[in-house]
């Protein structure tokens, strides 16, 4: 049990971190592709668009992190469900 505690403590702070490399990339990627969005190009804008959602709030953090959090917790939950 403590084992998985520290795994999600650490899971946890994993997220947290993850979301500061974020914040500190996003400036420095998304504004070339801004930029690029002025092109006449649909490849641009499409490029654009996939760059901004990955760094404003895509959920690809939390989705690791719910990933992370079921595989550590999913045989204990499984084994609480199975004794009701």
């Amino acid at each position: 049990m403590r084992s998985r505690l520290l795994l999600t403590a650490c899971a946890t702070l994993g997220f947290f971190a993850m979301n500061r490399a974020h914040e500190i990339v996003s400036p420095l990627v998304s504004g070339p592709m801004a930029a690029q969005q002025l092109s006449d190009s649909n490849a641009a804008y499409v490029g654009t668009q996939v760059v901004s959602s990955w760094f404003n709030g895509s959920g690809l953090s939390v989705g690791v992190l719910l990933i992370a959090l079921i595989a550590i917790w999913y045989g204990p939950v499984v084994k609480l469900l199975k004794s009701y």
